[in-house]
């Protein structure tokens, strides 16, 4: 990483931090680090802009792209690409844990003046969760193919079947919901996360923002909570401290129930655990993740009723379990 950053800095004059478990170095009033490139050129673009509009905007703690030439983000060393990042060194501000700093990002965010084309999923949940599904049931099948057989595969194939199912029931649900006539101006795509979990945070980095409806990481916030075994009092605070700030239309509603619905954390596990499946602690971690399913998918029954919410009432379709 240093030979990296020294082709831009020098690297002899720098002191070392950490921050959020990654690598920086202090130099002249910034820490720079060295991060995996994942995108276009036209990416990190965006990517700048919209984290100089944050930055003036008053979100300080923000990790910018640095553009490396006049129209190069991205550096190739060693067969393998990087971007360089930057943020200021004497940044005392958080990222934002709490539901009402989450609603002042989304807002923020919502009145960007441009439309960050190769980072949105705006309206595009249906397509790309079906492709999260097609891709798992393939896998599945590679499995079913595969020998030796061990513990780890015979549970995600007996799983399967389930995870399946519920991804469809979210898919049909957030097609049916995107007829949804009762929507407000918050409904419009802001700046998100890509994962959004309210646990520590110091910094937001420019890999993790997305462009997105709101709720996005609303969801994410509250399943989080909820597979983590929260108390419902937790769960509910949390949405309402947001929906004070913020109040949800019928239709952003309805996408946040969709998006709970659909089972990304049990997608995203098994795509960890997929090239090793004989790892005896990742068998553990996939039991207790089972299990926490069980209690995560009781608390989604009765989702609306622990809110107060009338589903029959505002006509709001619910899932029957």
């Amino acid at each position: 990483m240093e030979e990296i950053l020294s082709d831009y800095i020098d690297i002899t004059n720098t002191s070392i931090v950490e921050c959020d478990q990654k690598r920086g170095y202090v130099y002249q009033g910034e820490v720079y680090f060295v991060l995996p490139a994942y995108g276009k050129e036209e990416v990190y673009q965006e990517l700048q802009h919209a984290c100089n509009f944050l930055y003036q905007a008053g979100v300080e703690n923000m990790v910018c792209p640095v553009r490396m030439s006049e129209s190069r983000y991205q550096i190739n060393k060693n067969q393998r690409t990087y971007v360089i990042g930057k943020t200021a060194s004497d940044s005392s501000l958080s990222y934002p844990a709490s539901a009402h700093e989450l609603a002042r990002f989304h807002e923020l965010g919502a009145n960007y003046p441009y439309h960050l084309l190769n980072l949105s999923s705006y309206g595009q949940w249906k397509t790309l969760w079906g492709n999260r599904i097609d891709h798992f049931e393939g896998l599945i099948q590679q499995w079913h193919q595969e020998r030796p057989v061990g513990e780890m595969h015979r549970l995600w194939i007996d799983t399967a079947p389930y995870i399946i199912g519920i991804g469809e029931n979210a898919i049909q649900y957030v097609q049916e919901s995107e007829q949804e006539t009762r929507h407000q101006q918050k409904d419009q795509a802001t700046f998100t996360f890509d994962r959004f979990s309210s646990h520590s945070q110091r910094l937001i980095w420019f890999d993790q923002i997305r462009y997105d409806h709101p709720v996005r990481d609303l969801a994410e916030a509250l399943r989080y909570k909820v597979m983590a075994g929260r108390p419902t009092e937790e769960v509910t605070a949390f949405f309402y401290d947001y929906h004070t700030r913020s109040p949800l239309s019928i239709f952003g509603l309805r996408l946040l129930y969709a998006r709970l619905l659909f089972p990304v954390h049990l997608l995203d596990k098994y795509e960890e655990v997929y090239s090793n499946p004989f790892d005896e602690k990742s068998v553990q971690e996939t039991k207790l993740l089972f299990k926490r399913q069980r209690n995560y998918e009781h608390q989604l029954h009765r989702f609306f009723h622990a809110l107060g919410i009338n589903t029959k009432e505002l006509k709001i379709p619910v899932l029957d379990w």
